[in-house]
C-alpha cells in the first residue's frame, strides 16, 4: 500500500515565486512550492554526511591527481610533443588547397559540434554526470518529489524535446491507439489530416490511406470531453495527438506535471499554437482535483507517457485514474519495463542480467522499473492493446525495453456491435485469451506478446454451444465497448503461438466457384471450414452469406490473415482495401493498423501484423510467398521475365498455349528443376505438402508427371489473363480488378461493408477442427463442412476420429466435401462407416486432366450425411 505522504504547512507569504511559477496554475493550491533561481532550495537540519557523499571531492581528485603526476615530467611532454610533430610532419607537404579544405572541415566538424552536438551534450551531463555531483532529495512526499525533478530537468527543460525523441519510443504508437479507440465510441467533430503521415513536428509528408472514419456513438452530444496527460512535460505528447486526432476535439485538454520548468516550456508551446482548450496544471497527480470554473466533464483519455516510471509511490496515482476516467474512457501508457522471473508470456521476458542492468542503470534517475507498476495496471484495467518493445538506441547493442498499453474501465456503458442481444455475449469455446504483441514496426521496434493464464471460464450448467462469456482476465470481454477486437476471433490457447511464425498460405489454393457449384448453399445454412487464406470464406459470404461461416485453423497466422481481411473490409475504403490485397501493397502499413485497423483486430492479430508490417508485397509473403520468390528468381535467372509479362497479357488462348509450350514450358517443367525442389523441406516450407501426402501422390507416378498433368491442362483451358487469377497472382505478383476473387471486386466490396451481418457470421477459431466441433457446435448443426485436403496428412485413427465427429455435427442430408492428391483417397471407406454416402466430384484422369482452375488435386469427393 502507499505510504500516507506528510503534510506540509507552507508560508506562501515567506516564498519568492518566480515569474513562470504565477503561469503554471495549480502550483499554490496543491502545496507545490517554487521558490526563486533555477534550484529548489529549503532550510534543511544539517545532517551528519558519510564518506560516500563526498562526490564532488572524489571527482575532482580523480582529474587533479593524474594532472599532477603528470606535470612533474616535463621530459615526457617533451617527448610527446616531439613524436607528434614527427608522425603529422607529412601534412606541411601537402597542397595548400587540401590544408585549407581541411581546416574547413574542422571547422564545420566544430560548428556541428556547437550547434547540433550541444543538446546531447547537455543531455548527456545533466543525465549521467550530474546526478553524481549533486545531492539528491530523498523525501517520498510531493515537495521533495517536485525538488528531485526540478534539480533533474531544470538544466535541459528547453532541450527536452530534441533529446528525448530517439530515447522516448512508442509515443506515437500509443496515442495513434488511443485515437483509433476514441473514434469508435466518442463524436468527432474535426478529422484529422491523415496525409501528414508520421505523428510529429515534422513539416515532411507522406501517403497515408485516408478511410472514413467510425461511426460514432454519439449517445448525447451535450457532454464535454477532456483529455488528461498526466506527467505531460513539456507537452509534446498534446501536439502529436492532433495529427491523429485533433485537439479541437476536446472541450479541455489538461496537461499535469510536477516540474515547473518542463510545466513553463508546455505553457509557451500552447501560446504559440493558440490553444486556448488546453490548460497546464503544475500539481502531484495523484492530488489530482479540475479546475471547478471549467464545469462537468466526461475524461474521456487519459495519457502516462514516460512518467508512471518516476512516480514512487504508484498505487495511489493509479487508483485515483480509475475514480476519474470515464466508464467508456480510454487509459494510454507507454514507458520503460523490466519483466517478472517468470512470465507467462515469454516474449516479455527478460534475463537476468538485462533486468538487473536496466533497473540499476534508471535507478539512478530515479526511474524506477519494477514489474509491479504494469501488473498493478493490468489488475485495475482491462487491456485493450499492449505491447513489449525494444528500442534500438544504439544498433545492434543497445535494445532499451518498453512497453505500450491501452486499457479501459472493467466495466462500460454501451457495446458498439452485436448480431443480436444474446450473440454479443456468447462465446464458442474455452481457452486461455493471452494477448500483447511481438513485432517490429516501420521505425525497428521489436515488439513481445503479452499472455495471460487462463483467462476465460465457462459456465457449465448450460448446453455447450449457449455458454456465457465469463471475463476473468485482465483483457476487455467481447461484449465491452471497447471489444471489438474480439468481433470475429474466438478466445484461444497462446501455447500455439510459438509453434508458428508465420502463415502458409497468404491465399487459399482451392477454387471456390467449384465448391459452390457443387454445394447449393443458401443464407440459411451453416457450415465450418478451414480457414487457410481466408478468400473462399470471403466468397462465400459475398456470394451467398451463410447465417454461420466456422473458420477454423491450427495456425494463428491463418486466422490472423482473415481478421486482417476482415477488418480491412469493416474500415477501409475500396481504393486503400484493393491496394492492398489486389496490389498486394499500401504505404506506411504499420501506420494504418495503428490508426484504421487496430480497433477491429483482436491483440493476437494486431500483435502479428505489426511485427510484420514491413512486407514490400504482402503476396510474397508466409511459405506460399517463398514458392512465389523461387520461381521469380528462376524467371530472372534464365531471362524470362518479358516472355511471361506476354504469356499474362495475351487475349488469345492459342497465343498462350504457343508461349507456354516454347517458351517457358522447357524451364518450368525440366526434371533437374523439379528434382531440386522436390524435397520434403521445399514441399513443406513453401508448398504446404507433408510427406504423407507427398507420398499419395507419388503413388499415382512420379513428380515430373504429376507437375506436367497439373500446368498443361491449365494453360490448355484458362486464360490467365481475364480466367485465371489463382496463377496470375503467382506470376504477376498482384490481382487485377477483373481477375479477382469476388471479395476484391468493388461490388463486392460493397456487398460486404454495406451488410456486416454477412463479417459478423464469421467465427474464427484456433484449434483442431474435431475439438471446435466438438465444443463449438451443436449436434446435427452443420449443412456443410469443407475439410480440404487436411485428411491427407492423418493416420488412419486421426482421421476416424474426425469422421466419427463430423458424422455427429452434420445434419441429415448435410454434406462434407474433400480434396485429395490421390484418385481415390483411402479414407474414404471411413466415411461410409460413420453413415455417409460417399460419390465423387471431379477425378483428374486421362481424358479429363483439367477439373479446375488451381488443378493441383487429384480428385474432389462429397458424403451426404444418410441419418
Amino acid at each position: 500500500m502507499p505510504e500516507k505522504k506528510a503534510t506540509h504547512n507552507v508560508s506562501y507569504s515567506k516564498i519568492k515565486y518566480t515569474p513562470r511559477a504565477k503561469h503554471v496554475s495549480g502550483a499554490k493550491s496543491n502545496e507545490v512550492t517554487v521558490s526563486a533561481g533555477t534550484a529548489l532550495k529549503q532550510k534543511e537540519a544539517k545532517k551528519s554526511r558519510s564518506l560516500l557523499e563526498y562526490k564532488r571531492f572524489y571527482f575532482f581528485s580523480a582529474l587533479v591527481v593524474p594532472l599532477l603526476l603528470l606535470s612533474r615530467s616535463t621530459t615526457y611532454f617533451g617527448l610527446v610533443t616531439d613524436s607528434l610533430k614527427a608522425r603529422f610532419a607529412f601534412l606541411t607537404y601537402l597542397p595548400l588547397t587540401f590544408q585549407i579544405a581541411a581546416l574547413a572541415s574542422l571547422a564545420i566538424a566544430g560548428y556541428f559540434l556547437n550547434k547540433v552536438a550541444k543538446p546531447y551534450i547537455r543531455f548527456a551531463w545533466n543525465c549521467f554526470i550530474l546526478p553524481l555531483l549533486t545531492k539528491k532529495p530523498d523525501g517520498l512526499d510531493s515537495a521533495e518529489h517536485q525538488k528531485r525533478l526540478e534539480q533533474f530537468y531544470a538544466g535541459q527543460a528547453d532541450i527536452y524535446d530534441i533529446t528525448r525523441r530517439r530515447l522516448l519510443r512508442g509515443r506515437n504508437t500509443m496515442l495513434k491507439l488511443c485515437a483509433a479507440q476514441l473514434r469508435q465510441i466518442y463524436p468527432v467533430q474535426f478529422a484529422a489530416n491523415y496525409l501528414s503521415g508520421k505523428v510529429s513536428e515534422s513539416n515532411n509528408e507522406s501517403f497515408l490511406a485516408s478511410p472514413p472514419l467510425s461511426p460514432s456513438l454519439i449517445a448525447n452530444t451535450e457532454k464535454r470531453y477532456a483529455w488528461i496527460d498526466i506527467g505531460g512535460g513539456t507537452g509534446e505528447n498534446i501536439e502529436r495527438m492532433n495529427h491523429v486526432f485533433p485537439i479541437q476535439n476536446f472541450d479541455r485538454v489538461y496537461l499535469v506535471d510536477i516540474t515547473p520548468s518542463l510545466c513553463e516550456v508546455a505553457r509557451k508551446r500552447f501560446e504559440r499554437l493558440g490553444w486556448t482548450n488546453v490548460k497546464v496544471l503544475c500539481m502531484d497527480a495523484e492530488k489530482l482535483e479540475l479546475p471547478k470554473e471549467d464545469g462537468d466533464l466526461e475524461i474521456a483519455l487519459i495519457t502516462m507517457s514516460y512518467s508512471l516510471s518516476m512516480i514512487e509511490s504508484f498505487f495511489g496515482i493509479i487508483d485515483r485514474i480509475q475514480t476519474v476516467l470515464s466508464p467508456n474512457g480510454i487509459f494510454g501508457v507507454a514507458d520503460f519495463y523490466v519483466s517478472h522471473k517468470r512470465s507467462n508470456d515469454t516474449h516479455r521476458n527478460m534475463s537476468w542480467f538485462m533486468r538487473w542492468f536496466w533497473s540499476i542503470w534508471f535507478d539512478v534517475d530515479n526511474i524506477y522499473l519494477h514489474p509491479c507498476r504494469r501488473d498493478y495496471l493490468e489488475h485495475k484495467f482491462s487491456t485493450v492493446k499492449s505491447l513489449s518493445c525494444r528500442n534500438h538506441f544504439v544498433r545492434p547493442f543497445v535494445k532499451i525495453p518498453y512497453y505500450i498499453w491501452v486499457g479501459a474501465q472493467k466495466e462500460s456503458l454501451n457495446a458498439p456491435f452485436s448480431l443480436d442481444t444474446d450473440e454479443a455475449t456468447k462465446v464458442e469455446g474455452p481457452s486461455n485469451d493471452e494477448d500483447e504483441t511481438r513485432s517490429q514496426n516501420s521505425e525497428g521496434e521489436d515488439v513481445d506478446v503479452d499472455d495471460e493464464p487462463e483467462d476465460d471460464v465457462l459456465v457449465d450448467d448450460k448446453p455447450f454451444h449457449e455458454v456465457v462469456f465469463v471475463n476473468k482476465s485482465n483483457h476487455v470481454p467481447p461484449d465491452h465497448v471497447h471489444g471489438q477486437g474480439y468481433r470475429w476471433r474466438q478466445p484461444f490457447d497462446s501455447k500455439l503461438i510459438p509453434r508458428f511464425n508465420t502463415y502458409i498460405y497468404a491465399f487459399a489454393w482451392e477454387d471456390p466457384k467449384i465448391d459452390l457449384d457443387f454445394m447449393d448453399m443458401k443464407p440459411t445454412d451453416k457450415m465450418l471450414t478451414i480457414t487457410s487464406g481466408g478468400c473462399n470464406i470471403l466468397e462465400y459470404a459475398t456470394k451467398v452469406g451463410p447465417a454461420r461461416i466456422h473458420a477454423v485453423d491450427l495456425n494463428p497466422c491463418q486466422n490472423n490473415m482473415l481478421e486482417l481481411k476482415l477488418a480491412a473490409i469493416a474500415s477501409l475504403e475500396y481504393k486503400d482495401f484493393w491496394q492492398l490485397f489486389g496490389e498486394g501493397y499500401i504505404p506506411n502499413f504499420s501506420q494504418l493498423i495503428d490508426t484504421h485497423l487496430s480497433p477491429q483486430l483482436s491483440p493476437h492479430a494486431y500483435q502479428f501484423w505489426k511485427q510484420n508490417a514491413g512486407f514490400k508485397n504482402l503476396h510474397k509473403t508466409g511459405c506460399s510467398g517463398l514458392a512465389i520468390r523461387v520461381f521469380e528468381l528462376v524467371i530472372r535467372l534464365r531471362g524470362l521475365r518479358k516472355t511471361v509479362d506476354r504469356l499474362c497479357s495475351t487475349t488469345s488462348l492459342e497465343e498462350q498455349v504457343k508461349i507456354w509450350r516454347e517458351e517457358l514450358r522447357p524451364h518450368f517443367l525440366s526434371k533437374w528443376l523439379i528434382r531440386i525442389l522436390n524435397n520434403d523441406r521445399f514441399l513443406w516450407g513453401a508448398l504446404g505438402v507433408p510427406p504423407a501426402q507427398m507420398q499419395m501422390l507419388l503413388e499415382e507416378g512420379s513428380a515430373h508427371e504429376y507437375a506436367v498433368n497439373t500446368f498443361d491442362p491449365i494453360m490448355e483451358n484458362t486464360l490467365l489473363l481475364s480466367e485465371n487469377y489463382f496463377y496470375y497472382l503467382c506470376l504477376m505478383f498482384k490481382y487485377t480488378p477483373t481477375n479477382c476473387p469476388a471479395y476484391l471486386t468493388e461490388s463486392g466490396f460493397k456487398t460486404l461493408q454495406s451488410n456486416p451481418e454477412r463479417l459478423d457470421a464469421i467465427k474464427i477459431h484456433t484449434d483442431t477442427i474435431i475439438n471446435v466441433l466438438e465444443r463449438e457446435v451443436a449436434d446435427g448443426e452443420l449443412n456443410h463442412i469443407i475439410l480440404m485436403d487436411h485428411l491427407d496428412w492423418f493416420s488412419h485413427e486421426d482421421a476416424d476420429a474426425e469422421i466419427a465427429m463430423t458424422a455427429r455435427k452434420v445434419t441429415k442430408g448435410g454434406k462434407a466435401y474433400w480434396r485429395s492428391a490421390g484418385k481415390y483417397p483411402w479414407y474414404n471407406e471411413i466415411f461410409e462407416k460413420h453413415g455417409f454416402r460417399v460419390y465423387p466430384l471431379q477425378i483428374r484422369e486421362e481424358g479429363k486432366m483439367y477439373i479446375d482452375r488451381v488443378n493441383m488435386y487429384a480428385s474432389f469427393w462429397a458424403g451426404e450425411k444418410l441419418n
